[in-house]
């Protein structure tokens, strides 16, 4: 397969202009609006499905219409001037005591997880009119009360919708007559044009695609849906191709429409004062807030919130095997990765799927793109992904169509409500070495396995582990199938479920099971670590008898304080990253043992839900380590992990071969909901042609290892630094966060510092 250089296209001067407003413009405080507190009293009676939609539609007959000036596309979540931030708020439609109840299932109107992709191809190819004459359809076949509410329901919302895009169109109308610019005058009357044909009707146009797909963007995000765009090049791209076809465009003009389009995403961003590091108060942290239920070690705080300033699941996924098991590369998919390149701005999320057959001038310009930083596209292997997701119980046509849900978890989009939760192997460790209590202030958080110091050899400790693993796992399914359809109570997603597969046809809400697939994704949380730990505790304490388990025991007590002797010893024991068998057979085992649990567990709700196994820590590697003890592996109290399934900083001394090779051992199919490997690479080795030859080899043998996620941050060590000491002549400069992209010199000083560490080690 021989490299083709895609011809790129430059910015024109008016996509450059708007670039440069939009980044000016995050440097601004938005403000709120005047969004309707509540709907009106005489829809009380009606059921909670309706009120929702009503909701949502007084909201949408209130939101700002105004445009950025020059933009082809309209619906803003913020605005430039005044900077009004209209996702702001939400309608309340439930009465006081239907809140109380539901607060007693642990829900409320605001339970609504996002997370999801729509079905963006049935709004294109359908439109509202055609969704609606589907609801219609089903109206004589309804059984009870319910499923005339949720139809009743999807009626009211999308007819919302339809007149929320009136009044876009009319404020379009309305610009056009009052510019002196007949050029401009005429593209306003085209979106209005366009308007007023989508959502409404089917697309016709790549123009009206992009719009259409827009518009259900932002009102998902305005109304407490924060979800995911999915594999825009697929569905976008036949309509690209008709217009390149019949000579309504051309690929520069194309070329400007995807930048315009991508610009959007990033409105809503700041890079305001209080999110600088200097700006940031001192947090201790506050074991109360414990996040995920307590199956995280997460120490909730203000840093990674305010970290997470610029992070709404905006995530776009190109290439890959289509349903039918052919590449899906086209042009669009080149127009979305050098967008991204040239706004050097961290939204939309970009994920490239890559298989065997992929073609060498995707992963040439994948390549490029990385080079310039910012740590996107991610890397996804369909070559893994989709036989895991077979072996779940996803019919081959549906596993080929994967996509994420907005970071890197997979679903398969239109046809799935999903959720997620974390659950740490870490704190699994830690409670079978203290008899279930945690090492930070002595609470009884698993159940006691046994004192610890008079374990007699590994397999007392691994048992300990297991038997705190199998508790957990047990705990999270029990509590996901009682509480399976609570969010229905007060928080239904009649928007959402018009565009799921299977909620008309079933005439059920998506929170209620009328989706084709639903699924729960079981996280592994610091298993690189775990691996670490558990394979230091064979070798130093069984293996070599180097120190025994009391010894342990009182060095994790005293966070290794006077047991320096022994703390090295359990560093210097063989660690995951560096394609070393006496670790990663350790890791093969804890993560088998780990999607075995899940899958027995699961096991016995198979028709009601599936539970996807996967490892990851997010960006949250940080808050994951605040809540832990002194760990096995040498591991100081407090310090932080490392990002989903890559290596523990420092300790992967073998380079990106060592950790991709023993990466690729913990994957057998088993990991269908994603476990991403970030890796890091300095920008001085992949300069030039060779380097973008040398990076795109690694991606092939990424492919062929087997792993099923990858992430690559160009970045040097001394370029972080003077990032840190020069924030002002780096604002454009980007890194990974274990699922998103930030601002490098908008980060905490703990995440500054975290990434230069990452930086500097040999992955």
């Amino acid at each position: 397969m021989g490299v083709i250089q895609i011809k790129t296209y430059p910015s024109t001067r008016r996509v450059e202009d708007l670039r440069r407003r939009v980044r000016n413009a995050m440097e601004i405080p938005p403000t709120g609006w005047d969004c309707p507190k509540r709907i009106d009293d005489k829809y009380l009676a009606e059921p909670i499905a309706v009120r929702k939609s009503r909701a949502v539609a007084l909201k949408l007959s209130k939101m700002p219409t105004d445009l950025w000036e020059g933009q082809l596309f309209a619906c803003s979540m913020t605005l430039e001037n005044p900077r009004i931030h209209a996702e702001w708020g939400f309608p309340d439609y439930i009465t006081d005591a239907e809140r109380e109840e539901a607060s007693k299932k642990g829900v409320s109107i605001h339970s609504v997880f996002g997370h999801i992709v729509p079905d963006y191809p049935k709004l294109l190819t359908k439109g509202l009119n055609g969704i609606l004459a589907d609801v219609d359809e089903q109206y004589p076949n309804v059984q009870n009360d319910d499923e005339k509410a949720f139809l009743d329901s999807v009626v009211v919302v999308l007819n919302g919708v339809k007149y929320f895009a009136e009044r876009l169109a009319d404020h379009c109308v309305s610009e056009s007559e009052k510019t002196s610019d007949t050029i401009r005058a005429d593209e306003l009357r085209q979106m209005a044009d366009n308007l007023r044909h989508v959502p409404a009707e089917p697309a016709q146009t790549f123009w009206q695609a992009l719009q259409s797909v827009w518009l259900g963007h932002v009102i998902f995000h305005s109304t407490m849906d924060g979800n995911a765009l999915g594999r825009l090049d697929q569905y976008c791209w036949k309509y690209l191709e008709a217009d390149l076809e019949n000579e309504r465009l051309d690929m520069m003009k194309a070329q400007e429409l995807v930048d315009f389009f991508c610009l959007k995403f990033n409105e809503r961003a700041k890079t305001t004062d209080e999110q600088r590091p200097e700006s940031r108060k001192d947090e201790k942290p506050n074991l109360t807030r414990r996040t995920r239920h307590h199956t995280s070690s997460q120490i909730g705080s203000q840093r990674d919130s305010l970290d997470a300033t610029n992070h709404w699941l905006q995530n776009i996924v190109i290439g890959g095997l289509t349903p039918n098991n052919e590449d899906g590369t086209n042009p669009l998919s080149f127009l979305l990765l050098e967008a991204y390149r040239r706004n050097q701005m961290t939204n939309p999320l970009l994920t490239v799927r890559v298989h065997r057959q992929s073609p060498d001038d995707l992963l040439w310009h994948v390549c490029e793109v990385l080079k310039d930083g910012g740590g996107m596209p991610a890397i996804f292997n369909d070559e893994a992904i989709i036989p895991a997701l077979e072996r779940l119980g996803i019919p081959s046509f549906d596993a080929c169509d994967y996509t994420n849900d907005g970071c890197w978890e997979i679903i398969i989009p239109g046809r799935t409500d999903f959720r997620f939760q974390r659950l740490s192997v870490m704190l699994c460790i830690e409670w079978a070495l203290n008899r279930g209590k945690s090492r930070l202030d002595g609470s009884q958080q698993g159940p006691d396995t046994g004192d610890p110091r008079a374990f007699k050899n590994f397999d007392d400790v691994w048992q300990a582990f297991l038997a705190q693993l199998n508790d957990m796992i047990e705990r999270v399914v029990r509590n996901v199938v009682d509480s399976i359809n609570n969010r229905s109570i007060v928080a239904p997603v009649p928007l959402l479920s018009s565009l799921i597969e299977g909620c008309i046809e079933s005439r059920k809400d998506m929170t209620v099971g009328g989706s084709k697939f639903r699924t729960f994704g079981m996280l592994a949380e610091g298993a690189a670590h775990a691996i670490d730990s558990l394979t230091a505790i064979k070798t130093v304490i069984f293996d070599q008898k180097q120190a025994d388990m009391s010894e342990l025991c009182d060095a994790l007590d005293a966070n290794f304080d006077g047991f320096s002797v022994l703390r090295s010893k359990m560093l210097s024991a063989p660690k995951y990253g560096n394609d070393d068998d006496r670790a990663d057979s350790v890791g093969r085992e804890l993560i088998d043992a780990f999607t075995s649990t899940v899958a027995r567990y699961a096991e016995a709700h198979r028709s009601l839900i599936k539970f996807p196994s996967g490892v990851g820590t997010f960006s949250w590697y940080i808050g994951i380590g605040e809540g832990l003890g002194a760990s096995p592996d040498g591991r100081f109290s407090g310090e932080p992990v490392s990002s989903n399934f890559s290596p523990a900083l420092g300790r992967d001394l073998e380079g990106l071969p060592g950790a991709i090779l023993s990466y690729s051992k913990m994957h057998d199919s088993n990991l269908p909901a994603g476990s991403p490997l970030d890796l890091r690479l300095a920008k001085r080795l992949i300069q030039g042609e060779e380097g973008t030859e040398r990076m795109a080899a690694l991606i092939r043998s990424f492919v062929d290892t087997g792993g099923n996620m990858m992430t690559l941050t160009v970045a040097d060590t001394e370029e972080l630094k003077a990032a840190q000491n020069e924030p002002e002549k780096y604002r454009s400069l980007r890194v990974r966060m274990g699922g998103w992209c930030a601002y490098f010199t908008m980060l905490s000083k703990e995440q500054q510092d975290h990434h230069i560490r990452r930086q500097e080690t040999k992955s």
